[in-house]
């Protein structure tokens, strides 16, 4: 059992979230290195990942209070 802050286990999240971050990284790499014609993202694009992706935390961390600064 590694540190606990609330119910969030923090070393299994700090693990899991750096395989993730590892494992999207590498997926990207090739997905860039087979389309070298891939378009960038629009900056309304962004914006949706970002709140997509906030709001995920915020689902996954009820108990955080999480909020935008």
């Amino acid at each position: 059992m590694g540190i606990k802050i609330g119910d969030i286990d923090v070393v299994s999240e700090i693990i899991e979230l750096n395989y993730q971050l590892l494992r999207t990284q590498l997926i990207l790499e090739i997905l860039i290195r087979n389309n070298p014609n891939l378009t960038g993202l629009t900056q309304i694009e962004l914006q949706d990942i970002d709140q997509r992706a906030f709001e995920s935390i915020q689902q996954k961390y009820p108990s955080m209070g999480i909020v935008k600064k």
